[in-house]
């Protein structure tokens, strides 16, 4: 994942903290062990990449067909929302 602050002021977004959601009902948060941290702070006009590792607890990878990838909002430094919360799905195994 990457992401880039286009704007002058200072943000935050927690790119690596993306929550993800399966067609086959699990809901699961990244592992901080398995994953590279993504920074959470954009000081200035900046971009951040890395990625995020989800274990599956209850299904196997050929039993998914979707993943919905939930990222909250920027923050600014009052911690006022800069734009949308970002929800995306990806098909998979089609």
């Amino acid at each position: 994942m990457n992401s880039e602050n286009t704007s002058k002021e200072d943000i935050s977004f927690y790119l690596g903290q993306a929550v993800i959601i399966t067609n086959t009902k699990e809901q699961l948060e990244p592992d901080m062990i398995l994953s590279e941290h993504i920074e959470g702070d954009y000081l200035g006009q900046v971009e951040h990449e890395g990625y995020n590792v989800y274990v599956l607890k209850k299904s196997k990878v050929e039993d998914l067909k979707t993943i919905e990838i939930r990222v909250s909002a920027p923050e600014n430094s009052n911690f006022d929302k800069e734009g949308e919360d970002i929800v995306h799905t990806i098909e998979v195994n089609k």
